[in-house]
């Protein structure tokens, strides 16, 4: 007891959250779902030009050299990956970012391809551009051909967002969140 004589004691009212009351529903009547918020594309873009702009000043304030960047592309079973490359390519070289090689590419079977693949950190190739980011090395970012790449779902690019901005890296497309 003498360790914590020093601690004021906390009236019970403060910080408690009241018990919710939960009414019945009536018999056979289903539970409303509440959609989420779908994230605003131009917002999403917005934010990830911030995002890439902190990754490229972070470069600039006496960072380990150039950002280097890993280009990153998502395939189907019976598509050709050189296109999205050469994509990523050439918008890495317009704006000015060093490549690192070899590009990553994750190619979906025919059952990944029918249930979308969404989650990005459930594909090899993904998760290893992300240990790149995270470990030891100049690669601070990936250059992609589109945000569909990334995923499809807004939820988990929002989330992906996020995951850049706290590792202070860069997320950089070719075409823009809007043109899909």
């Amino acid at each position: 007891m003498r360790a914590f004589a020093h601690a004021r004691p906390v009236p019970a009212a403060v910080g408690r959250m009241p018990d919710p009351v939960l009414q019945p529903r009536a018999p056979g009547e289903q539970p409303r779902a509440t959609p989420l918020p779908v994230p605003d594309l131009s917002a999403l873009e917005k934010r990830r030009d911030g995002i890439n702009r902190a990754a490229r000043r972070n470069e600039n304030d006496g960072g380990e050299g150039p950002l280097q960047v890993v280009l990153y592309a998502l395939t189907g079973p019976d598509e050709a990956v050189h296109d999205q490359l050469a994509v990523a390519r050439g918008h890495a070289a317009a704006v000015g970012l060093l490549v690192a090689d070899p590009p990553i590419v994750d190619t979906l079977d025919h059952l990944d391809a029918r249930t979308g693949a969404d989650n990005p950190l459930l594909r090899r190739g993904y998760a290893r551009a992300l240990q790149m980011i995270t470990g030891p090395g100049p690669v601070r970012g990936v250059v992609a051909a589109s945000r569909t790449a990334v995923t499809a779902s807004l939820y988990l690019y929002d989330a992906q967002l996020t995951w850049y901005a706290d590792q202070r890296a860069g997320l950089w497309l070719a075409r823009s969140e809007t043109e899909i």
